[in-house]
């Protein structure tokens, strides 16, 4: 197989969007495995109920009740962020190197290929995603097509796997 199959489209774009979804189907499945949702989901109703209530008393700044109610909810409040933190870091310690080192060879093959042209610029969004590659404002290079590809994967598997933060 010559290597330019798959570094030029439409070779790059099938071979890109099997790896967004590859990495995105082992991403969410090593979330599934590694955080509880239902915690997750329980903590967050007590961060929400918090910072709803600081909303409550910036706009009632005299409360004494909703002060009081507040300062008592503090810690609760303090250990769900805490705990909610150590969740989601979890699956990091799986999946950060790995795709570091994915990134990191695929820049060697793609860095200024253009995978592909968009029908309209996108000049902050596109300075961030070349890196000083050379593409032009209207171009997708892998790392821009790859995040739009995974955005997808990753919604379509954390709605079939349950994996959304919240619901």
């Amino acid at each position: 197989m010559d290597l330019s199959s798959i570094l030029f489209p439409p070779g790059s774009i099938i071979f890109l969007t099997f790896l967004a979804l590859a990495i995105s189907l082992g991403v969410n499945l090593i979330n599934k495995r590694t955080i509880n949702y239902e915690r997750m989901r329980e903590l967050q109703k007590i961060v929400k109920e918090y910072t709803d209530l600081q909303r409550e008393l910036i706009k009632n700044p005299d409360d004494k009740r909703l002060k009081k109610k507040l300062d008592k909810m503090k810690p609760q409040f303090d250990a769900a962020r805490a705990e909610m933190s150590r969740m989601n870091m979890r699956p990091l310690l799986y999946t950060t190197i790995p795709i570091i080192v994915i990134f990191w060879l695929l820049g060697n093959f793609y860095a200024d290929i253009p995978v592909i042209n968009l029908p309209f610029p996108l000049p902050w969004i596109l300075d961030y995603f070349h890196n000083n590659a050379g593409l032009s404002n209207q171009t997708l290079g892998y790392v821009g097509y790859y995040v739009m590809a995974s955005f997808l994967f990753s919604a379509i598997f954390q709605r079939l796997f349950g994996t959304t933060p919240s619901e």
